[in-house]
């Protein structure tokens, strides 16, 4: 995907004009509570202290590790080079991230194995065949796959089909419903610093190339299959600016990788889709804890600002990704490429209406060019760039853990806050405008 250039506004990087892409402006003091870390350099655990903080100062957490600490401000300096886009030199941030040598995109990664065909009120389509547009059922009602992949009704907002994907998971429960506004029952245990390298060679990481932050519920074994939600970080921002929403999605029984890349659209592939391969490898592991315990069809992603874009850039490269939610930054999917192509199940696109980093006019290009899947355009009226960040209680919060519940955990009860005539997010005018898709039923 071509980038066209960016300019540094207020610490962020924003891309000029089509793209928007900032880094988390004000972090309101965001503390992790609960939760095991468990601290590993090079694969071995150091510890196993509680998490008992996180708070971000401008927007970013500075990790260890040749982090250089931020305290608010903009970064200064630095020479930006346009048309491949790598911000070289640069005096640190005096406070918010440092400037790391931009971002470079991958340039429209092609999803392999082709498309796959969708109930979009009704459940998984069985059989394991990849199909390449699929007709739409809403409600419940059976769709059929152009390669004669059949959905079977019942499950309200089930994803599309797995792509051939087979689990080696073998679920003795079902997910039930919980409100995504509270915390859910499952212990958070945090891994710092684990699994294999990816992205590009990072600033935060003395120009080294980043792991991966591994949060899954403590105990897997209450017979859940749990879904994985690969997670992507706003420019030059690391994942404990996100816990309490990352942790929030882990205590409703989710596993999220999130990259430690502060330049989430960078590398090939790309973090969150290298996060995907990880998973995958874990869960056939006898050696892991996450060995036979993951749902590998229900893959979800989300993410921030640069993450953001980096959800619907990873989505459309992986057809594995059947449910994204990215906030406050979205790649406009458009051109010539027919959209069955683009991406493989639902997507809300959030933005924030007081957002002037990542405004929701460079938003709602990804929803007027998304056609086939349910499709969701959401304005949280109240929000900026980064205040929604360290509340469960915010509506992206709320917004994010539903939207994933109900496509990834096929939680019917909680299906009527996106879907239908009255959808609640529809009617909380206080909070929401929304626009919709392939929704109303």
């Amino acid at each position: 995907m071509r980038i066209p250039g960016f300019k540094c506004v207020a610490g962020c990087l924003v891309l000029l004009g089509t793209l928007g892409l900032g880094c988390s402006n004000t972090s309101s003091s965001s503390t992790s509570t609960g939760g095991t870390i468990v601290a590993r350099t090079g694969g071995v655990a150091t510890g196993g202290a509680s998490s008992t903080g996180g708070a971000g100062s401008g927007g970013v957490i500075v990790t260890t590790g040749g982090a250089t600490p931020g305290t608010g401000g903009s970064s200064t300096g630095g020479r930006i080079q346009t048309g491949g886009a790598t911000m070289t030199g640069g005096q640190p941030a005096t406070g918010g991230a440092v400037a790391t040598g931009g971002f470079s995109a991958t340039g429209g990664q092609s999803a392999t194995g082709g498309q796959a065909g969708v109930a979009t009120g009704g459940s998984v389509p069985t059989g394991g065949a990849n199909v390449t547009g699929g007709q739409l059922s809403t409600g419940g009602q059976a769709g059929t796959g152009k390669d004669g992949g059949v959905a079977t009704g019942g499950a309200g907002g089930a994803t599309p089909s797995d792509g051939g994907l087979k689990n080696s998971c073998v679920p003795t429960k079902t997910w039930g419903t919980i409100d995504p506004s509270i915390a859910g029952p499952f212990e958070v245990v945090t891994e710092e610093n684990v699994g294999p390298t990816n992205g590009v060679a990072d600033a935060r990481w003395n120009n080294a190339l980043p792991h991966f932050n591994l949060y899954r519920p403590k105990d897997l074994t209450q017979g859940y299959c749990h879904p994985i939600i690969t997670w992507g970080n706003g420019t030059g921002d690391q994942p404990k600016t996100y816990e309490v929403l990352i942790k929030q999605l882990v205590s409703h029984g989710f596993v999220v990788v999130a990259s430690l890349s502060s330049q989430t659209l960078s590398g090939t592939p790309l973090p969150q889709v290298a996060g995907v391969d990880w998973m995958i490898q874990e869960n056939e592991n006898p050696a892991s804890a996450l060995y036979h315990h993951l749902d590998i069809t229900r893959i979800g992603a989300t993410g921030h600002s640069q993450g953001g874009a980096a959800t619907v850039a990873s989505a459309v490269a992986d057809f594995r990704i059947t449910a994204i939610a990215p906030i406050a930054g979205a790649y406009p999917l458009g051109g010539t490429v027919p959209t069955s192509t683009k991406i493989n199940g639902p997507a809300a696109l959030l933005c924030g209406g007081k957002d002037t980093t990542v405004p929701c006019n460079l938003v709602e290009p990804a929803f007027n060019n998304l056609n086939e899947f349910p499709t969701l355009f959401g304005d949280n009226l109240g929000d900026t760039h980064g205040s929604w960040i360290g509340s469960i209680k915010n509506p992206y919060m709320i917004a994010v853990t539903g939207w994933m519940r109900v496509h990834l955990m096929g939680d019917t009860a909680n299906r009527t806050m996106f879907y239908g005539a009255s959808c609640k997010l529809c009617t909380d005018t206080q909070h929401w405008t929304i626009k919709r898709k392939l929704m109303d039923q």
